[in-house]
């Protein structure tokens, strides 16, 4: 693991810092092969993003017309449901701006292994069947050291598939559709959003330790760059 860590005072300093590596990574990919294919996370982090995304400043920087959307996981809820990532991201960002295309993760199917299958199957179609290599996914992390719906200690963790249901035991919302490490390692970039003290000890734990049991260590991208941004509360336990 050679992460690169992008140090922020505050929150709201991770978005702004976000929103630059996107433009970056965006503009690599669209001078390559003329769109932008991103997979979105939820939570309160990746939400201050969401909505610096629609500001002017950032408007004119990027070229959504060429974005293409995905998520990296999704909760077995409607997509108006509170809890949905599509939702948080559809209310804050998708609704306000030109994007190319958007994949909803199908996970209020009544079937979780068929809608699993079924996403699959979008990604085969835009990508190669092969290879599936985002060019960028946004990922947060749990105190747990969970990201995506891969939670420590459970078997889609050594999942071979490109997604895969999975439930969450003793959560409010236990069944759930995420990429695997098969697909999260085969991106261009993954990008860690991280903040608060609560999560100081797990970032460490990943970040100095490699603790390989914590699902966010056994994120390396394979050919990728490894991005985590963190707030000074999230990497308090970084300096000796």
């Amino acid at each position: 693991m050679n992460p690169e860590v992008i140090y922020c005072e505050f929150p709201d300093d991770v978005a702004d810092a976000a929103a630059a590596v996107l433009k970056e990574l965006q503009d690599e990919a669209i001078a390559a092969r003329g769109v932008f294919r991103l997979a979105l996370s939820g939570g309160s982090t990746p939400a201050l993003l969401f909505k610096l995304l629609t500001a002017p400043e950032w408007r004119v920087e990027m070229d959504y017309a060429k974005w293409e959307v995905f998520w990296s996981d999704e909760r077995a809820v409607a997509p108006t449901h509170p809890d949905s990532n599509y939702r948080l991201a559809h209310e804050l960002f998708l609704s306000h701006v030109p994007i190319g295309e958007v994949f909803r993760m199908p996970a209020d199917h009544a079937n979780l292994q068929e809608a699993a299958d079924a996403y699959a199957r979008t990604l085969k179609g835009r990508f190669t069947p092969e290879t599936v290599s985002f060019d960028a996914v946004l990922l947060g992390m749990g105190s747990d050291g969970h990201t995506a719906s891969l939670f420590p200690g459970t078997s889609a963790l050594e999942s071979g598939a490109l997604v895969e249901a999975v439930e969450v035991a003793g959560n409010k919302l236990p069944h759930r559709l995420t990429l695997t490490l098969r697909v999260l390692n085969s991106a261009g970039a993954i990008i860690f959003l991280v903040t608060g003290a609560e999560k100081s000890q797990t970032v460490r734990n990943v970040l100095i330790e490699n603790d390989q049991r914590l699902p966010a260590a056994r994120i390396n991208p394979h050919e990728g760059r490894l991005i985590w941004i963190v707030d000074e509360d999230a990497a308090a336990e970084l300096t000796e």
